[in-house]
């Protein structure tokens, strides 16, 4: 209750001091905070979290190594970042690298953007030491609770696992 007759009271003072139009902005910019512009299809899913996870195979599943995760920036902008993370095993023979979990985050300054991953596909390489990776999804512009644009992005790219950047700093 009181952050309302202390918004009401403010509102009044921008109209008079600045403007009708200042007013309405201000009004506009209030309820942008109050209604919760997340509300959509994320929340509605269990376990909903700001980091988007896959699960590629079931732990129980594997009989397997020890497990590896990479973080890989698919994205690095002046004032955020889209990030990946894989956790990885290798096989009992140590042959195979088989992608275990996926999760895809947003770092840094995203006031006004949403990140909403839709798809994680990995491809082992021929020699079995990388890992080629599409990421697909939709970044939501938005501005008083309202989407304004939607932005479509595909990232792709190879990534060397621990045993390749072993091989490599071997070489060198």
């Amino acid at each position: 209750m009181f952050f309302i007759v202390i918004s009401y009271k403010a509102t009044k003072i921008i109209r008079v001091n600045i403007g009708l139009f200042a007013s309405f902005i201000f009004v506009l910019g209030l309820l942008s905070f109050m209604v919760n512009s997340n509300i959509e299809n994320d929340k509605n899913e269990p376990n909903f979290s700001p980091i988007k996870c896959w699960k590629l195979v079931t732990d129980d599943s594997l009989k397997r190594n020890e497990t590896y995760i990479l973080n890989i920036d698919m994205e690095n902008t002046f004032i955020s970042k889209y990030k990946l993370g894989i956790k990885y095993c290798k096989d009992n023979s140590g042959q195979k690298i088989i992608p275990i979990e996926a999760f895809t985050s947003t770092t840094g300054f995203c006031c006004g953007t949403y990140w909403k991953p839709k798809s994680v596909i990995f491809n082992r390489t021929i020699d079995n030491n990388k890992l080629r990776y599409i990421v697909n999804g939709v970044v939501e512009w938005k501005l008083f609770s309202s989407t304004i644009f939607y932005q479509y992005k595909n990232y792709t790219g190879i990534v060397f696992t621990k045993d390749a950047i072993i091989r490599r700093g071997q070489l060198q």
